[in-house]
């Protein structure tokens, strides 16, 4: 090397240019992946749901404490999301894998009433009781775990069959259908708390766009309210049992590449109950949030996420779907009633509405407990003030003459019987407009960090050893359109699911595995397994991308594709037919016009190809192991982030039926599809962090972690083999060249930023970069195992830290067994 340098020095410019031309060697390179040993998952043993289009987390009480639990005794919240302040597990975020999301947080509240006066006193055996509060007096108390690093205990902890947490699987590995998260602990109050919850992968009429929790509350009968490891009373009948889900909007919040938060506050952070009928004539009865106008009679509704003005319109919805026994059989209410109701009486008996006026959740177990179930007294809450708290019966549902506040004496009527209404959702009082026509019936409200909006439900009378299970569904989706029809699926998986693991009758392929890689000519080559092909409806495969290369119109496109891109048949951008529509009130285009977002794993992911069973001869390709066929991408940008996925499709007619659906989703289709879930080779399952969080310490550095996770796809050249550049089958290229003024690759927004990439790198070389006289301007060692990775960038300053000028540059490559010269030139 040092002869070449120095033959070109005595002999000038033109012995250079002679030189390049005649020598010519291949080489290629990969980066050195650092290893990751011990991490601690912040994860470890939580409920990670990531498998659909809304991901979200739950601690458990026995994985607590969230962190303003850290000092108590005892932990009473089941927190949804944001566990340690830092955003590190998804907080109901719809897309998911979009960088947004919509929650500070949410948590789930258990809460007892008990008439004994000793079941929660002040003091037990002496000693002051953690779980007593004087506000609330010694007949409310949470169901607790006892903070066991505070030397805390009860009955049953460290049981493996009754405190555990299992980490979320996929139920069948192979056919990636459902996931899984299961966990349980004893509590203070001697009820036993088992979690299940499910999430499906399937596309088809929002399957993907809900996950299912079950609650099963086991009466032990043995009450531990101090924590002191010692029973204060055994064969205990549990007399009133509720529970609430309620969560903090904050309308949206962005996440950087490190995870951690940037508010984008911009439209009312708007939260109601929707009591409209739908098709079926039965009320929708669910809580929703949803982003509101930023000013009365504005119309500029839906902006997602104010500074970058995302007109994005994402809506969050739960409801109860039903509570019942171990057998399956309804399980009514202490007062006979319905947990839920059916028909024109669903709704009837859970309550909604916001805890402005009374505490609800972490604080007082009283406010709590009626604030849960307080649609049964004549003011449970809807008047958003405890003072004005009447706990006599609703006399819409009970025979007079009970004694306020005492459930035992609550008597249902024979007969003449109208929806209670004792909460806020009965009072259809809109106090933000919400211009969707169909929104009649239930409540509005703005939502400041002054109260969350919440859901209860309850209260069930336990005998000893008897049991309960309270089934919920949480959705995400585009307008409330899309949150509702979530709902309505959710609520056709409970009512016709095959089994109480929640399968459903609903068959259809695997999703296929998937790998991506890179190739020596700059083009991207998508691989898949056939697993899905043994399926008796399988019909083909579809392919589908989307990259940071594109941009995101959100009047156009953006959110509005998610539900139904997938029925698209013909190559090419979603169909205008298949977007969902923006609402018709919305008078804010000029506001939002230019401001374009950037793809991410979510899409708006583009058809690219459609390939029929009988065609799939044509794209057999077994070189790489465990993998059958491949798709070649010619059409990309060198350095951009690209997201692939392939869905395998059927030609199978199915039916949800019209009670289920509504705002013109089609309940019939003649095909489904499998889902986005396996985008760049994804496993499906929450890997540490998230996928575009590539500055997070928890990011995976391994080539199957980033695989595991689904992070992006950066286009660059495989890794080249020496002896292929050795013998000219491979050679190493600079791109661009010339190099002028910008690449599309360089970051637009600093003007420093310009990078030249070498690329078709073998594993070891060595990039010496010398002017035209022959002197030394830089020098790379490139080292790289990953067989994706054969590119390294130049930024265009020498080994001094000055800016090269414009000219013409020499390169030479050496590696094992060769070497390859070239040039460049640049151009500013």
């Amino acid at each position: 090397m040092n002869n070449f340098i120095s033959q070109i020095r005595e002999r000038g410019a033109l012995a250079l240019l002679i030189a390049c031309l005649l020598l010519a060697g291949p080489g290629t390179a990969l980066y050195a992946q650092n290893k990751v040993s011990d991490i601690n998952d912040p994860a470890a043993g939580k409920g990670m749901i990531v498998a659909g289009e809304l991901w979200d987390s739950y601690m458990p009480l026995n994985k607590g404490p969230f962190y303003s639990e850290a000092t108590l005794d005892l932990l009473k919240v089941v927190r949804i999301g944001n566990f340690e302040r830092q955003w590190s597990s998804p907080t109901h975020m719809w897309p998911g894998g979009w960088n947004f999301g919509a929650f500070w947080n949410k948590n789930i509240e258990f809460t007892v009433w008990d008439p004994d006066t000793t079941f929660n006193p002040s003091t037990i055996g002496g000693v002051t009781n953690p779980s007593h509060y004087a506000a609330a007096g010694s007949t409310f108390g949470y169901l607790a775990y006892p903070n066991t690093a505070r030397g805390k205990t009860i009955p049953g902890v460290g049981d493996p069959a009754r405190d555990y947490a299992r980490e979320t699987k996929w139920v069948d590995a192979t056919k990636r259908h459902r996931i899984l998260y299961e966990a349980g602990h004893p509590t203070t109050a001697g009820v036993d708390v088992q979690y299940r919850i499910h999430q499906y992968s399937l596309n088809w009429n929002n399957f993907n766009d809900f996950y299912i929790l079950e609650l099963t509350f086991t009466n032990t009968g043995v009450v531990d309210m101090n924590a002191d490891g010692t029973a204060e009373k055994t064969g205990h009948v549990i007399e009133g049992l509720a529970l609430a889900l309620h969560g903090e909007y904050m309308s949206a919040y962005s996440l950087n590449e490190g995870a951690g938060r940037g508010n984008a506050f911009f439209a009312q952070r708007a939260i109601g109950y929707y009591g409209d009928n739908d098709a079926a004539g039965a009320p929708w009865a669910m809580h929703v949030a949803f982003p509101g106008e930023s000013g009365p009679g504005v119309k500029d509704m839906g902006i997602f996420a104010g500074p970058q003005r995302y007109m994005a319109d994402v809506w969050s919805a739960w409801t109860c779907l039903g509570a019942k026994d171990a057998t399956g059989t309804d399980f009514p209410t202490r007062f006979g009633t319905p947990a839920v109701g059916t028909g024109a009486e669903r709704g009837w008996y859970m309550t909604a509405g916001v805890g402005k006026g009374f505490s609800m959740g972490m604080g007082d177990p009283r406010d709590t407990f009626i604030g849960s179930i307080g649609t049964y007294f004549v003011d449970g809450g809807k008047s958003l003030d405890k003072s004005k708290f009447n706990l006599a019966a609703n006399p819409n549902l009970f025979e007079a003459g009970s004694t306020a506040g005492d459930l035992r004496t609550f008597v249902l009527k024979s007969s003449g019987r109208t929806a209670p209404n004792g909460d806020l959702k009965t009072t259809n009082s809109f106090g933000v407009n919400t211009y969707e026509p169909s929104w009649t019936a239930g409540y509005t409200a703005a939502n400041n960090f002054d109260g969350d909006g919440f859901l209860g439900v309850g209260p069930f009378k336990l005998e000893v050893g008897q049991s309960v299970t309270v089934t919920l569904a949480v959705a995400g989706g585009y307008r409330l359109q899309g949150v509702a029809n979530a709902i309505g699926t959710a609520r056709w998986v409970f009512d016709n699911k095959t089994n109480a693991d929640y399968d459903i009758p609903v068959d259809y392929p695997a999703v296929p595995e998937i790998r991506i890689d890179n190739t020596l000519t700059q083009s991207v080559r998508v691989r898949w397994d056939n697993r899905a092909n043994s399926h008796p409806a399988f019909a083909g495969y579809k392919i589908y991308k989307t990259s940071l290369s594109q941009q995101v119109d959100w009047l156009t496109g953006g959110t509005r594709g998610l539900d139904e891109y997938w029925r698209n048949m013909t190559p090419g951008p979603t169909p205008a037919n298949l977007l969902k529509p923006v609402n018709p009130e919305f008078s804010a285009q000029a506001f939002v016009a230019g401001r374009t977002g950037v793809p991410d794993g979510w899409g708006p992911y583009t058809l690219m190809a459609v390939i029929p069973e009988a065609s799939l001869a044509t794209y057999a390709d077994a070189s790489a192991a465990g993998y059958n066929y491949s798709w070649e991408d010619k059409v990309v940008d060198v350095g951009f982030k690209y997201w692939y996925y392939v869905a395998a499709y059927t030609d199978q007619p199915l039916t949800l039926g019209t009670s289920y659906v509504s705002f013109n989703n089609p309940p019939n289709t003649d095909f489904v599809e499998t889902s986005n879930v396996n985008r760049n080779g994804a496993s499906g399952l929450w890997v540490n962090t998230y996928p575009f969080a590539t500055l997070n310490t928890f990011f995976p550095k391994t080539t199957q972690g980033l695989k595991d996770i689904g992070t992006g796809f950066i286009v660059k050249s495989a890794l080249a083999n020496p002896a292929d550049l050795v013998s000219g089958k491979a050679k190493i290229v600079v791109k661009p060249n010339p190099y002028k003024k910008k690449a599309l690759f360089d970051n637009a927004t600093l003007s420093y930023d310009h990078k030249l990439t070498f690329m078709n790198l073998p594993g070891n070389a060595k990039i010496t970069i010398l002017d035209v006289s022959g002197q030394i301007v830089d020098q790379i060692v490139f080292q790289s195992t990953d067989p994706n990775n054969g590119s390294t960038f130049w930024d265009m300053f020498s080994k001094d830290g000055i800016e090269v000028a414009s000219g013409l540059y020499i390169y030479v490559v050496e590696y094992d067994g060769g070497k390859q010269v070239g040039y460049f030139s640049i151009l500013r």
